[in-house]
């Protein structure tokens, strides 16, 4: 996961940062940082350098370009670069230690920017205190693109609340794609939770309706309402989607993403938001070769939280997001 942007922010400072030898009448020395001349003999004699503005600046273009190859989106590459730059000059960096200090710099500027965002609402802990105050069932719609998982994404939300003792009920409220009721049937079974469907065709919302009063019926505590995937350009399925939101009534609305999407997956979510609530967002796939750069501009530019990524099919394949787990994927702190 994240391979790509950390191969590309490696690269960039491996290149800025080369092996030099730098001869004095007493003793051989290693540099080992492309830098000027000036400062090159600087750190000869000094235990500690500054870089000047020229490196700095062609240091930080040459990882802003890394990272908009990398799916970072302008305003958050903006946002690092700034930060970085004046991170780097406020330094003085060991003679002998200069890379792993530019690393940590980097490190740092990553986890400022990712800290700036919201912060997201620990899933489990918000339905357990639903049920704590009687507020029950707690009910959780899964909405996105076709594709991105919000079924199985269901099955690993299940699969954590059972094994924390709660149990949950399926509306199959997918009743427009071929196999889709199957498909949430299947992840049911596997799990050891009822579901409640309805015929292809039927509508989805009425089939929400009836998950909402069976769980009511069986003290189930918790509702997980799976929807059709639907594009944002798609009116009449945002239109069906609105609907389901005024007949469910969710407590907790969750986008669930492609991380292999790139930058679309910014504009999706924002036009998603126009016209719903989406209270947490689940970002999946980030097993398979994604660049890894979007999920650092959707903690800081849409508003809205990061949950969960998804790493894999299992239904412990589920990794709770934090700035973190994000900055240690791409630049491990060693």
């Amino acid at each position: 996961m994240f391979d790509e942007l950390r191969k590309k922010i490696s690269n960039t400072v491996k290149g800025f940062i080369k092996k030099e030898e730098i001869e004095e009448k007493k003793e051989e020395q290693k540099l080992d940082i492309n830098l000027s001349a000036t400062t090159k003999i600087k750190g000869v004699f000094l235990k500690s350098v500054q870089l000047n503005e020229s490196e700095i600046d062609d240091f930080a273009e040459n990882l802003k370009v890394s990272l908009l190859e990398s799916d970072v989106s302008y305003k958050t590459t903006d946002e690092f670069i700034e930060l970085l730059k004046r991170r780097l000059g406020e330094t003085k960096f060991e003679s002998k230690n200069i890379r792993s200090e530019m690393v940590a710099s980097v490190r740092g500027s990553l986890l400022e920017v990712l800290r700036r965002s919201k912060p997201g609402v620990a899933l489990s802990e918000f339905i357990k205190n639903k049920i704590s105050s009687g507020d029950v069932p707690v009910k959780i719609l899964f909405l996105g693109p076709n594709g991105t998982g919000k079924t199985t994404t269901m099955g690993k939300i299940a699969t954590s609340l059972k094994k924390d003792g709660i149990q949950s009920v399926f509306s199959a409220s997918d009743t427009f794609r071929a196999a889709a009721i199957e498909q949430t049937e299947h992840h049911a079974n596997k799990i050891g939770i009822p579901v409640i469907k309805s015929k292809y065709g039927a509508d989805p919302a009425s089939v929400a309706f009836d998950a909402i009063a069976y769980a009511k019926a069986h003290g189930i505590p918790v509702v997980l309402i799976d929807t059709a995937g639907r594009q944002e350009t798609n009116r009449n399925l945002i239109s069906e989607m609105q609907k389901m939101v005024r007949v469910a009534k969710p407590d907790f609305t969750i986008f669930v993403g492609e991380s292999t999407s790139g930058n679309a997956l910014i504009n999706q979510i924002q036009e998603f938001s126009k016209h719903m609530k989406i209270d947490g967002i689940i970002l999946t796939k980030l097993d398979a070769d994604a660049k890894g750069g979007n999920a650092i501009s959707i903690a800081n530019t849409t508003g809205i939280p990061i949950l969960f990524f998804g790493t894999g099919e299992s239904y412990d394949a589920l990794v709770p997001y934090t700035p973190e787990f994000v900055v240690d994927s791409i630049l491990p702190n060693n």
